[in-house]
């Protein structure tokens, strides 16, 4: 009894479905999808090689129950499936991605060289930039020293400026003070002479005048 219990337990771990696994047709190989388990069952499709599946069970006499991407189900021997894609499709994507990496090297590079002109652009520009800006710091510093120079001129310009007027002004002054002292000695010089002439008149009528003639008497 209990050997049949354990052999009704061995076949039904036998016939037991796995858990649903991915895998791939292997290389080169055109695999027949059947039916059934068996050689003799009939073909439901013919996947190509390195096609994705879905595992579904698998026995041990060697045959799988797999699924393919378009639905459909069938059987076929577990030697033409291997866990991983074909190496004839490895080697593809490999190169498919060595491909895709050369492009972006060569991307990669042209930004490279880009940023480098720009950068080279950049510091001819900062170049050029010192250049004026130290042009442009000695012109200011002449501008500034002129303009001290300027002030100092112009300081010096109105002090002058302010001197000449008072000299001018004071030498309208005297030249005013001269003319009334020549015009005072002008008057004195000709009330002077008028006195003398006065004299002379009076010295002259005198002298002009009958003198009296002693009387007789």
């Amino acid at each position: 009894m209990k050997i049949g219990v354990l052999f009704c337990v061995c076949l039904f771990l036998t016939v037991m479905p796995a858990y649903s696994e991915t895998m791939y047709i292997t290389d080169d190989i055109r695999v027949m999808l059947r039916s059934d388990a068996g050689m003799d069952r009939r073909i439901v499709a013919m996947p190509k090689s390195g096609a994705q599946v879905e595992v579904l069970e698998q026995l041990e006499d060697g045959w799988s129950r797999v699924r393919l991407s378009d639905d459909k189900e069938g059987w076929l021997l577990s030697r033409y499936l291997t866990p991983g894609p074909p190496s004839k499709d490895v080697i593809a994507k490999l190169k498919s991605e060595n491909g895709v990496l050369k492009r972006q090297v060569k991307t990669l590079t042209e930004e490279k060289l880009r940023l480098r002109q720009e950068g080279e652009d950049f510091r001819k520009a900062l170049s050029k930039k010192t250049k004026n800006a130290d042009v442009l710091r000695e012109s200011y510093e002449s501008l500034r020293k002129g303009a001290s120079e300027y002030l100092s001129l112009k300081a010096s310009y109105e002090k002058a400026s302010k001197d000449l007027a008072t000299k001018t002004k004071r030498q309208a002054e005297l030249e005013e003070e001269l003319k009334a002292l020549r015009d005072s000695e002008t008057l004195q010089w000709f009330l002077g002479g008028a006195a003398v002439l006065f004299v002379g008149l009076i010295i002259g009528f005198m002298a002009r005048r009958p003198k009296r003639r002693p009387s007789l008497l």
